[in-house]
């Protein structure tokens, strides 16, 4: 054998005991790596570890509870209810007027309640809670007579605000609808709320306030032109409240209670006045007279102090007599 040859035996064996290379891998010392071509059986194989691989991955993303509490917009996010408890500190009694309660307890002052008519969960966030009344579970909602002038009249103590159960009220002044809301609940689903309001910024209220209680229509129109809004009121109403800006006040009144009161109606009208006292006496005064002309005849006047400090309520009845033919 020649020199040349036994070389190149030699060279080749060195070459095959060098780390990395050999006919395993498929790689030569001339060239760029092969690639290895895949048959049908390795791709269902590689295939098959991805998927063991993916319910892994996955678990260790659930088991990390702060993962998706930044994406408010995912579809796994519940947002938690609020739940009603009930208050076994306090007892919950009927009030003289109908469809009003009062709450005592030994921890708070006395609250004025209604009893809530409304399958929704919330209206204005006020407090709500459930008690037993006469052997049932009813759910309440608290009557804040700082953020509604009837509800001071009733805690100063009007002696009759003519509200019954079933009984159709229209209600000029109604802003963004609190005290609706409470008068639809006294009144039951048999009754009907027609609350005026002109301002937009009250229509989008009143209107999801009408969506969640049937028997609230939202009537979005100036309350000195009751004949704009004469097809949606009709005009069998029992009882109007009247919370207006003092300059309109009077003229609205007669004029809804022209086309919309029935014969014997009543009205509830809210008086505003200086801070000081005597401005009040004096404008409730000049308020009676001006109602008398107008055969709508003041029968009781109450303070809101210290509710609503510069404002009186005065209730009365219409003297409007049917006409015969």
């Amino acid at each position: 054998m020649s020199n040349a040859r036994r070389r190149f035996r030699r060279e080749k064996a060195r070459l095959a005991k060098a780390p990395g290379i050999g006919r395993k891998t498929g790689e030569t010392t001339h060239g760029p790596p092969k690639q290895q071509v895949k048959g049908p059986k390795a791709q269902g194989q590689g295939q098959a570890k991805k998927q063991n691989q993916m319910p892994k991955q996955s678990q260790t993303q659930n088991q990390n509870p702060c993962q998706n509490q930044d994406k408010p917009g995912s579809s796994k996010e519940k947002i938690p209810k609020k739940e009603l408890t009930a208050s076994p500190h306090s007892t919950v009694e009927s009030h003289r007027h109908w469809g009003v309660f009062l709450s005592r307890s030994h921890t708070d002052a006395i609250q004025l309640l209604t009893r809530n008519t409304s399958s929704s969960s919330d209206d204005y966030g006020e407090k709500r809670f459930l008690a037993d009344f006469r052997g049932k579970r009813c759910e309440f909602r608290v009557w804040s007579p700082f953020q509604s002038k009837l509800a001071a009249g009733i805690m100063g103590g009007i002696t009759d605000l003519h509200l019954k159960s079933g009984a159709k009220v229209l209600y000029l002044g109604a802003g963004f609808g609190r005290t609706v809301s409470h008068v639809a609940d006294i009144i039951g689903e048999s009754g009907m709320v027609y609350a005026v309001e002109q301002g937009p910024w009250a229509a989008r209220q009143l209107t999801a306030l009408a969506d969640r209680r049937p028997n609230i229509v939202p009537v979005i129109d100036d309350a000195t032109m009751p004949y704009k809004y004469r097809l949606q009121v009709p005009a069998t109403i029992d009882i109007i409240f009247c919370d207006l800006p003092q300059a309109e006040q009077v003229r609205s009144l007669m004029l809804n209670a022209r086309h919309f009161l029935t014969i014997g109606g009543y009205f509830v009208s809210f008086v505003r006045a200086t801070s000081s006292e005597a401005n009040v006496v004096e404008n409730l005064a000049l308020e009676k007279e001006r109602l008398k002309q107008h055969q709508l005849e003041p029968r009781e006047q109450v303070l809101l102090e210290p509710f609503k400090p510069g404002f009186a309520l005065v209730a009365g009845v219409s003297t409007r007599k049917e006409l015969r033919a």
